[in-house]
């Protein structure tokens, strides 16, 4: 394929692509599955949040997820205890006691975010050690899995809420004693996810991608608020895209759309500089390791050559995409920038990549803008 020349964005640079970065690199956004709509519909579960009282925020989170109660322990989610707090919801025995071993558990907090798709609860760890061991117990059931020091923010897709399920439960069998709960489950609240699972943003407050300040020429204080509005910026950009095309993954191609918008909010405009850093691209064509890039690629079996041209592509989209940003400037309301997102989501990441690349995104942002307006 021809790219743009990482070097030299006007020049082409022709690149012969393995079958496995042909498959790395293909879309994994399908049709979207929803309408873009600028007043995003909230799921069921909003409802519950909304009435919660999240001023011992802690102390709601683990009424909501027993899992919390658990320590992080290799296979702790086979055991028989968690099985029935976690599985089936019998909280017996598993209150009391912080035995997930926060340090500083106190320090979190909640909070109802209205974003572009709609309100989400966030939570804020600030500790770097309590958000290792949150992710691990909602993410991992528990289990003591590596989390790299590059991460600082996840959307837990899906979580079940039993305090909310066993509202539900109590409130039926208020008013129906003909049936069962176990059929009325089935039958009406298992296939709704929204009444009984959550969707939970969880953010940490140290150094986005684990970039120092001083890399980009800020004071400590500045970076940590530029890094708390990245990362709330580009997991809802996540959440967006999880409801409007049913996709959230753990590739490259969405982590450069949510990460152009966080910058693009934070900074008020991209700065492919802060996003080269990011990756730990910054000294191009050398890399950086253990940067955040690596996230996104450890499953994907890349020869070392495949990895070199990986960062070729990924180097010519941050390109492509300050380009599009400078054709298009600020964000300047909820429409340009769903629209922004869309115009990425449909175009792949090759083509992002490519000598055309940015004549597509305008010409799709341009189409999709108008289908809005006339919408």
């Amino acid at each position: 394929m021809t790219l743009t020349s990482p070097n030299q964005p006007c020049h082409e640079q022709v690149i012969q692509l393995s079958d496995a970065l042909e498959v790395y690199f293909k879309n994994k956004f399908p049709s979207p599955i929803t309408r873009t709509d600028l007043l995003p519909i909230n799921e069921p579960y909003i409802q519950s949040w909304e009435a919660y009282n999240t001023t011992n925020a802690f102390e709601l989170l683990t009424t909501c997820y027993p899992q919390l109660y658990f320590p992080i322990d290799e296979g702790i989610n086979k055991t028989q205890p968690y099985i029935d707090a976690v599985l089936k919801g019998k909280m017996q025995g598993t209150t009391g006691s912080n035995r997930l071993g926060l340090t500083n558990p106190e320090s979190i907090k909640i909070k109802l975010h209205k974003s572009i798709a709609g309100s989400v609860p966030i939570l804020f760890v600030s500790d770097s050690q309590d958000f290792e061991k949150i992710v691990q117990c909602l993410v991992h059931k528990n289990n003591p899995v590596a989390i790299p020091q590059s991460m600082g923010a996840l959307l837990v897709n899906g979580v079940v809420n039993w305090d909310r399920l066993h509202t539900l439960q109590k409130g039926w069998e208020q008013t129906n004693s003909v049936e069962t709960w176990s059929h009325e489950f089935s039958k009406n609240v298992l296939p709704v996810p929204g009444l009984y699972k959550d969707k939970v943003i969880v953010l940490s407050t140290k150094p986005y991608s684990n970039v120092a300040a001083d890399t980009l020429n800020l004071t400590e204080d500045e970076w940590l608020i530029h890094s708390l509005l990245i990362r709330l910026e580009h997991e809802c950009t996540h959440l967006y895209t999880l409801k409007r095309y049913g996709c959230a993954s753990n590739n490259l191609h969405d982590e450069l759309i949510a990460d152009y918008i966080g910058i693009s909010k934070a900074l008020g405009k991209y700065s492919k500089e802060w996003m080269l850093a990011f990756m730990g691209l910054e000294a191009y064509p050398n890399y950086r390791k253990g940067a955040r890039l690596e996230n996104y690629v450890n499953n994907a079996l890349l020869s070392a050559e495949d990895f070199k041209q990986l960062t070729a592509v990924i180097k010519s989209a941050i390109e492509t995409i300050s380009h599009f940003d400078i054709e298009l400037g600020v964000i300047n309301s909820e429409a340009d920038q769903l629209c922004r997102v869309d115009a990425l989501c449909a175009t792949d990441l090759l083509e992002i990549a490519s000598v055309e690349g940015l004549n597509v995104l305008i010409q799709k942002y341009n189409e999709l803008y108008a289908a809005l307006l006339n919408s």
